[in-house]
């Protein structure tokens, strides 16, 4: 493959991504403190989240998971967006993989709709999805079927930053309807990747700045997950100088009303390839920009320990929202049963009807919970098709005179243990960072 000439100096890419030796002496000191961090967290996901989720048969309601893989995985850097934003690009240029032969296909041309997911090995190895998802970190995707393992691919790479972090690319929604319509769950495999995710770029191509039902549909799934959302303006050095402001202004008032933050999101003009910048391009600001991005990639790497307890956590709510929602649903069925009614017309008339029976309203009124972070009625139509609702006990029914009550032990994990598992990880690291900082 013919390497152009003229490319653009990355020296920058290392040494903000503390790719270099001196960086990974310091990583490998912290690698105890967070080893102990993330075994802490395993302990209270075990102790204090698990029992209700297996009680409550939480898996069975939602896709979103949570256990070993989540809380000892590598980061996950993820790329969404639609076609030919130059996603594949981006990635080629972070990993130094551009002009080799294993590196991702990039052109105008919608390219072959695969989940592109890239690791560290010490040698280079193509996988295809059953192989990746013998991985335990991606084998949750085994539930979405051979359909989707047909789509998966991956790639291992003997790269610094690979020992860091995996980095996927979700192909754009226009170059895989077609091909995958009924062959698997395209929105909830993006989900899952996206409940995972440490950071997430949204790319766009300033050419194709117009709103559709492709970007709808990526927002709408990344609702909650805003913080950890950034969008990429790529191939801005192609727009004049003057034209970059409005272009910027267009995306950002097109985005914003479907993002649910008040805030506007983080955006990044930036031509994120080694090719020279077209003539004219306002270089310093693309530069400025590129280095700014750089930083948020490694400010996720560093901040991954807090992502994962911060993903605990809307986890342990979750649980704790749907503990209390089948309470509800069966301390109704309780209020409403006769000794000699049918149970099941009496369940089923609750279930089919929660609205007349003040389910939704009566559990926010009681505990808090806002109506917006519960399931739809319709989830649990489906749910109590599987699972009976008098199959269940009330939550004052599992607490135990040694054990105490499991709904206790979880409120407690999500208003005190994580939050202090967080404080302590950070002293944890102050105090390890001391031992190595120079003698003055």
């Amino acid at each position: 493959m013919e390497i152009p000439e003229n490319l653009r100096p990355r020296d920058h890419v290392a040494q903000i991504l503390r790719l270099d030796p001196e960086s990974i002496e310091k990583e490998m000191v912290l690698a105890k403190t967070v080893d102990a961090t993330l075994k802490e967290l395993k302990r209270v996901y075990d102790n204090a989240i698990k029992p209700l989720e297996i009680l409550f048969k939480y898996r069975e309601l939602s896709n979103r998971h949570f256990g070993d893989p989540e809380i000892f995985s590598k980061p996950l850097i993820l790329f969404m967006g639609p076609w030919s934003g130059g996603k594949s690009t981006i990635i080629n240029y972070l990993l130094d993989n551009e002009y080799t032969p294993t590196a991702l296909r990039t052109g105008a041309e919608p390219s072959p709709a695969y989940f592109n997911i890239l690791m560290w090995g010490d040698q280079l190895e193509i996988l295809d999805g059953t192989q990746l998802a013998a991985d335990w970190t991606f084998s949750g995707l085994q539930k979405f079927g051979q359909g989707m393992l047909d789509r998966l691919r991956g790639l291992r790479l003997p790269n610094r930053l690979l020992e860091k972090v995996n980095i996927v690319e979700i192909p754009g929604i226009l170059e895989i309807r077609k091909q995958v319509e009924r062959l698997f769950p395209f929105n909830d495999a993006c989900q899952w990747f996206i409940d995972r995710a440490d950071i997430i770029f949204l790319v766009y191509d300033p050419s194709k700045l117009d709103v559709g039902p492709e970007t709808e549909a990526i927002l709408d799934q990344l609702k909650g997950r805003e913080y950890q959302t950034r969008i990429i303006l790529n191939k801005a050095d192609q727009v004049r100088p003057e034209e970059l402001m409005r272009v910027q202004g267009t995306l950002i008032w097109n985005i914003s009303p479907l993002m649910s933050s008040s805030e506007p999101p983080v955006m990044y003009s930036a031509s994120l390839w080694s090719l020279p910048y077209e003539v004219g391009a306002p270089t310093r600001l693309l530069h400025a920009q590129e280095r700014a991005f750089l930083r948020d990639l490694r400010d996720a790497i560093d901040k991954r320990v807090e992502n994962k307890i911060a993903s605990a956590r809307r986890f342990a709510v979750r649980v704790r929202n749907h503990a209390k929602m089948v309470d509800c649903y069966l301390t109704t069925y309780y209020n409403h049963k006769s000794f000699f009614g049918n149970k099941k017309k009496i369940s089923d008339d609750i279930i089919e009807h929660p609205q007349d029976y003040h389910i939704y309203e009566g559990l926010s009124t009681l505990t808090n919970i806002s109506r917006y972070d519960l399931p739809d009625p319709d989830v649990y139509k489906d749910f109590f098709r599987l699972n009976p609702l008098y199959d269940f006990q009330l939550l004052s029914s599992t607490c135990t005179y040694f054990r105490g009550c499991p709904i206790n032990r979880l409120d407690i994990s999500i208003a005190y243990d994580l939050p202090e598992l967080v404080g302590k990880y950070k002293k944890s690291v102050d105090a390890a960072l001391a031992h190595i900082q120079p003698k003055s």
